[in-house]
């Protein structure tokens, strides 16, 4: 028998919530392109081309984790592109607060841990995995 649990419940909400509002970053590069990362890359002395995997980490992957496909490996690769985006973009930022003594990158914290739990938990039994 298949039930579905507060945990599958708890789970489907965090893959949810953190896929959508990655996506919206994903739109942003829809959007106004990659030439901004692009840019970052070439000054790192990297290949310009790495900045189309923004495309894959913030739109395929999150829609995948959305549907519940390969969840623990999508989890992986935003949270690769969560800390290539640290790196290129702010390196000095690591420990900084702003003005209200939080963290300057609050938000790129919460999507690498936010997805490191989902990596841990897994997609849940409402998902295309099932399990």
């Amino acid at each position: 028998m298949n039930t579905t649990t507060s945990e599958d419940l708890g789970k489907l909400l965090l893959r949810l919530t953190l896929a959508i509002l990655m996506l919206f970053h994903g739109y942003a590069k829809i959007k106004y392109g990659v030439s901004f990362v692009e840019g970052l890359l070439i000054k790192n002395n990297m290949p310009s081309f790495l900045a189309y995997g923004a495309y894959i980490g913030e739109i395929i992957a999150p829609i995948l984790i959305i549907i519940g496909y390969k969840t623990r490996l999508c989890a992986l690769i935003i949270i690769i592109n969560m800390i290539v985006a640290i790196y290129l973009a702010h390196p000095q930022d690591l420990f900084l607060l702003s003005e209200y003594n939080a963290p300057v990158l609050e938000t790129i914290y919460l999507y690498i841990f936010g997805y490191i739990a989902i990596m841990l938990l897994g997609a849940g039994k409402i998902s295309v995995d099932g399990k």
